[in-house]
């Protein structure tokens, strides 16, 4: 049996970035997006060219974003400096400012699995005691909260779409980066509204939906299965969380290329350092050294996830809401 510190040992001598690799992996997904773009916005009404091209807007944005997510954590380029520049001119097509989401994104990671640190997570979590001592109002609104619709469905476009273009934490990182974020946006929106109008506009904003919900699946299961790890420092540790509050997504190889293979989870949890394009190949040969021993979901198996609503501390496990338990009258024996 192998130590979590051991595990991250083995895992450093893949965390070093691919300068070559990084700028083909960048120059590929955004020719890719833009030619989406292009042949969607040119095709408007040609339903066999203007779905197939959303569908690959949707996936090369959304891949774009897990390559600005690499560059949150100076992984996927070797210059400090060229992964900050690189994650804010993407910041436009990743829906989000690059040093706000830098800074929320740092706190998820020192505090993934903490339950005193809930805040810094993407998806709120009660546990079973909390539940049962909440009044009914704030389980009606955690109900609805963690209803797949709200979830899924309408709480990450709403999340991307509007709160991201000036969350309350991108005050601590300086209004400026808010300001170039949102000025870039506006103009992309600008010249896509320039060659396509409002129908472009619509396009647009499809491929950002879709990305948007299927994306969110991603951070909801990957932190949401039902033997999950949570706890509190000291008692968890860093490593212990990363490794047992993270699961891998077996979603197959054309998930793991359009996400960057942000499916092995706990590796990346375990050593953020290691960049997306190394981190399948890091994961199965640590896993072929007896390392790791992930818990493994397939597609169908993560959208069960989605019954999981509360923490049982005693259980040590995620659970769905508790039946309501109806009590019979019971009638005193003459």
């Amino acid at each position: 049996m192998f130590s979590s510190r051991e595990i991250y040992s083995a895992s450093r001598r893949f965390a070093h970035s691919d300068d070559r690799r990084a700028w083909c992996e960048l120059i590929v997904s955004l020719t890719l997006y833009f030619g989406a773009m292009a042949v969607g916005l040119t095709t408007l009404g040609t339903w066999w060219l203007t779905v197939p091209a959303v569908l690959l807007a949707a996936a090369m944005g959304l891949r774009i974003y897990m390559i600005q997510h690499d560059c949150l954590h100076r992984s996927f380029f070797t210059s400090r400096d060229v992964n900050d520049r690189t994650g804010s001119l993407l910041s436009a097509i990743a829906m989000t400012p690059y040093r706000a989401t830098r800074h929320i994104h740092g706190l998820h990671h020192t505090y993934v699995s903490d339950l005193e640190r809930r805040d810094t997570f993407e998806i709120q979590t009660m546990t079973l005691k909390e539940w049962q001592a909440a009044p009914k109002w704030k389980k009606v609104q955690y109900r609805y909260y963690r209803s797949p619709v709200v979830l899924i469905l309408v709480g990450p476009f709403l999340l991307y779409a509007i709160l991201r273009r000036m969350p309350l934490y991108g005050l601590k990182t300086g209004i400026g980066d808010l300001i170039f974020h949102n000025v870039l946006l506006l103009s992309y929106l600008a010249v896509i509204w320039q060659l396509a109008g409002w129908g472009g506009l619509g396009f647009w904003a499809v491929s950002v939906y879709l990305a948007c919900a299927f994306g969110a699946l991603i951070p909801y299961v990957v932190h949401n299965f039902e033997s999950i790890t949570w706890g509190t420092r000291p008692e968890l540790t860093f490593q212990t969380a990363a490794l047992e509050g993270s699961a891998v997504l077996n979603w197959g190889r054309l998930f793991d290329l359009v996400t960057m293979n942000i499916g092995y989870h706990d590796l990346h949890h375990l050593n953020a350092k290691i960049p997306g394009y190394k981190l399948r190949e890091a994961h199965a040969a640590l896993e072929a050294e007896g390392m790791l021993n992930s818990e493994k979901i397939g597609f169908w198996q993560g959208l069960s996830c989605l019954r999981w609503k509360l923490y049982d501390e005693d259980r040590g496990c995620m659970i769905p809401f508790p039946s309501a338990t109806v009590v019979k009258p019971t009638v005193a024996a003459e």
